[in-house]
């Protein structure tokens, strides 16, 4: 009974919902269309948002970045700074406002990794476009004060609204305090890229990944569109993209 709830479920919520209904149009316009351009993109249309909300995405987009990461994630062991790169942040209102989902994996991770180490931890991200006042690393501190970090340790890189950013703005921070190494902290879909920039920037870092956002172990109802799946998918083909757009502007 559990098992066709969850089925129906997928099939009446979204990402589900509109698989069925690019299904429906695709089977009209098979019918009562003649252009043969237009029902193939109908198809594909259907055939990417299948793909984009279940596990075959998953497997093709995301699973590639985080293996990656897997395998060059290092174990802490050398007493050198910590970095963690930003993942967003939710504003609640004009003087307020919290690390995302995303952020507070990586936040977690360097948390744990100074209480293990005692070295200092930095944390880079700017102020969202669109917003003025209160940015990522303001956010992080926060938190990380919140749940027992000696502020001495902390250290704001406030000015990053991008990967790239990170990379140029930390690499300031590593020259004037002639850091010879650090380890690079961020979610695991974000290795590839960011260790990217960052050998292209000359900085040399041990890898630590904070950590999946989808699982690698697959049961059949990752196959039914969902929205987990879409939202891995999503971030995974921004990772791809921002790959692809990086090499072209000669940033990697």
């Amino acid at each position: 009974m559990l098992a066709l709830e969850k089925i129906i479920a997928s099939l009446i919520m979204p990402p589900g919902l509109f698989v069925f209904l690019f299904l429906i149009l695709a089977l009209y316009l098979f019918k009562k269309s003649e252009s043969i351009t237009i029902k193939i993109i109908a198809v594909l249309a259907l055939l990417f948002c299948f793909f984009m909300s279940t596990a075959f995405g998953v497997q093709l987009l995301l699973h590639p970045l985080e293996n990656y990461a897997e395998r060059n994630s290092v174990t802490a062991f050398a007493k050198h700074p910590i970095v963690v790169l930003g993942g967003g942040v939710n504003y609640y209102s004009s003087d307020k406002a919290k690390p995302s989902v995303h952020s507070l994996q990586r936040l977690v991770k360097g948390y744990q990794l100074h209480r293990k180490l005692k070295t200092p931890l930095i944390y880079s991200g700017g102020v969202a476009i669109g917003q003025q006042i209160i940015s990522e690393a303001d956010a992080a501190a926060d938190f990380l004060t919140s749940i027992g970090m000696d502020k001495s340790y902390y250290i704001s890189e406030n000015q990053a609204q991008t990967t790239f950013e990170n990379a140029a703005y930390l690499k300031r921070w590593i020259e004037d305090n002639e850091i010879e190494k650090v380890y690079l902290v961020t979610s695991a879909y974000h290795i590839l890229r960011s260790a990217a920039v960052f050998k292209a920037q000359n900085i040399d870092f041990l890898i630590v990944h904070s950590g999946f956002i989808y699982d690698h172990q697959f049961s059949w109802l990752d196959y039914l569109p969902n929205r987990g799946a879409l939202n891995a998918n999503l971030s995974a083909l921004h990772e791809w993209i921002g790959l692809a757009w990086y090499y072209i502007r000669g940033r990697i």
